[in-house]
């Protein structure tokens, strides 16, 4: 394929990336190639969040190909979430003023509670919308949503945060990768994901501390944001691992739900009795 100056790229197919990603290698050189991805692109790589990007052009096709830096590295391991690494750059980008800004003028999208609801709920398998629990949360999850939730400064998000989405470099350099998903919204949707997959329930308090939030910033109202995010992305990652064919991690993420949404009720049927 002639790209960029007329060199002629061979395109290998990348794993796990729906024809979307391909290792472009000219005679020595090597490019990481994608199909269409967010314009946001170019402000995370001058940054430093992404590898960086070399080119942009438009196909024959009128598709977009960006070509970025190829890195020789290796992705992150489940058991690596836990790095201080991992927190910083979500921190970085949660933080970033600069980087939300960019994102509203390329035409960011805004993701408020409904939004997840209506994402859930888009090409859902009907074995999914039968399932009795997962009916039960969703009800709960709509009910749920008031005044709270909108009265939240929100963030850039990553929006699809897992270890197979962290590149660690030869150099202890890590970059965060597939921004497709990216959106300004709670920044605690962006948080649940990453500890529904990664940290048990009873560690989840001592690692928000360890993020930065103080005993102060543990109200009621982050307390129900909490629970509405991490039920929210369960029924995601469900659905995820469903189409995916992951019976293992739709299954040990069925326990999670339930463990969480029965919590969620017994403290109600609590303040009713009281």
């Amino acid at each position: 394929m002639p790209l960029n100056g007329n060199k002629k790229w061979t395109l290998y197919p990348l794993r796990g990336s729906s024809g979307e990603a391909f290792m472009g290698v000219n005679d020595d050189e090597r490019v990481f190639f994608k199909k269409n991805t967010s314009p946001f692109i170019s402000t995370l790589s001058a940054i430093g969040l992404v590898p960086q990007l070399k080119w942009t052009q438009r196909t024959y096709s009128g598709e977009v190909l960006t070509a970025q830096e190829w890195i020789d590295g290796q992705l992150l391991q489940p058991c690596h979430m836990e790095k201080h690494e991992v927190t910083q750059i979500i921190k970085f980008y949660q933080d970033n003023q600069f980087l939300l800004e960019m994102l509203s003028q390329v035409g960011g999208s805004t993701k408020r509670p409904v939004d997840y609801i209506d994402e859930y709920f888009y090409d859902l398998p009907q074995a999914l919308a039968n399932h009795q629990l997962f009916e039960a949360v969703i009800t709960y999850l709509e009910q749920s949503i008031d005044d709270s939730f909108y009265d939240v400064e929100y963030t850039v998000c990553h929006g699809d945060l897992n270890h197979n989405n962290l590149i660690l470099t030869p150099q202890e350099e890590l970059f965060l990768v597939d921004w497709e998903s990216v959106c300004i919204s709670d920044p605690l949707s962006d948080l649940t994901m990453l500890l529904c997959q990664y940290f048990s329930p009873s560690r989840w308090y001592s690692w928000f501390k360890s993020f930065g939030y103080e005993t102060t910033d543990f109200t009621p109202r982050f307390y129900k944001r909490v629970e509405w995010y991490s039920l929210m992305n369960c029924l995601l990652l469900i659905k995820s691992y469903f189409l995916s064919n992951h019976s293992y991690k739709m299954n040990e993420t069925i326990l999670l739900l339930r463990a969480i949404y029965r919590s969620s009720q017994d403290k109600h049927n609590k303040k009713a009795r009281s």
